[in-house]
């Protein structure tokens, strides 16, 4: 007797395409890293719809190597990855696009360094701000803004470009100092308003900072203040 199932040749073949995919599939999944973990404010508010960025080298000023899916309403993010060494940013635009921040846009600051193992599912939270939100933190209380301003230099006067100079009502940084400049120039030339008050002057060539700043000493201010040198010792560098 004849039996009446029979495959057509062309379903043979894909039939036998889709069972040697498996294996494949199977490898390719072994191969891939996941990144994942939570992006919130600094209030520490989950934030939706933000990206992290991935890059290959620490220029993070081009196009990156892989973006996020927008984080969900929990600030939860997760994304698929070749293994490697790669710096991370997070990011939050008010705009649609992939542009250059903006003002209002948030961002975690200076990447971070992860190692994205094979097979192996990495966490990784990141905190934003709005650098310019961070500069005007705590900086409501009575009696205006003073003005501080100088360099921010090594033992042998050399400017430190690009650090941040901060003033801190206490030594120990919990997450952000209370008051922080802008980049300092290519000088090392910093600014910072502050309410009236005592505070613990130093400096950072990160931001946030984490354990990577400086405190150069204690300093009271009441009125305008230039030439207020930050001095970064060789026993602070890390």
């Amino acid at each position: 007797m004849t039996s009446r199932f029979q495959l057509s040749p062309l379903r043979c073949i894909c039939t036998l395409l889709l069972l040697l995919s498996i294996p494949s599939l199977s490898a390719q999944a072994e191969v891939q890293s996941v990144l994942k973990g939570t992006i919130v404010d600094g209030e520490g508010r989950p934030v939706a719809g933000a990206r992290v960025f991935v890059y290959d080298s620490p220029d993070i000023r081009r196009s990156a190597n892989f973006i996020s899916p927008p984080t969900d309403n929990d600030g939860s993010f997760r994304l698929v990855a070749v293994p490697g060494r790669y710096w991370l940013v997070a990011r939050s635009k008010l705009t649609e696009g992939y542009g250059p921040l903006l003002p209002g846009d948030k961002h975690s600051g200076d990447p971070d360094l992860v190692e994205l193992m094979a097979g192996r599912e990495i966490s990784k939270d990141f905190t934003i701000f709005d650098l310019k939100e961070a500069r005007k933190a705590r900086s409501k209380e009575q009696g205006g803004l003073v003005k501080i301003s100088g360099r921010i230099v090594d033992e042998q006067g050399a400017p430190i470009a690009r650090a941040y100079a901060f003033a801190n009502k206490s030594e120990k940084i919990a997450r952000i100092p209370d008051h922080v400049s802008s980049r300092a120039d290519r000088d090392g030339n910093y600014a910072l308003y502050l309410p009236r008050g005592k505070y613990y002057l130093g400096g950072a060539d990160a931001f946030p900072p984490g354990q990577r700043y400086f405190i150069h000493g204690t300093i009271v201010i009441d009125t305008d203040r230039s030439g207020v040198d930050i001095v970064r010792k060789a026993v602070d560098s890390k």
